[in-house]
């Protein structure tokens, strides 16, 4: 997982990112564990603090089985519809 920096230079002016999917966590461990697990980190694109990271848009759903397969319970959070 890289950090959200290598690849906020690719926007060009100021970027606005909508409909963005994040995985919260409770600590940075847990973050580090998720994101070494082949199963779960590949659906990671960047680390956007010590607990959150943005997933990859589109594989949600795909990242909600991994994780559920991998014994955790994934609870989810429908933003406001812009």
């Amino acid at each position: 997982m890289h950090p959200l920096d290598s690849w906020l230079p690719a926007l060009e002016g100021d970027g606005v990112v909508k409909d963005a999917c994040l995985l919260e966590v409770a600590d940075t461990a847990q973050l580090v564990e998720l994101a070494r697990d082949p199963r779960i980190g590949r659906f990671l694109l960047g680390r956007l603090s010590d607990t959150v990271a943005l997933v990859d848009p589109g594989r949600e759903e795909e990242l909600l089985k991994a994780l559920r397969a991998a014994g955790h319970t994934p609870k989810t959070i429908a933003g406001p519809k812009s």
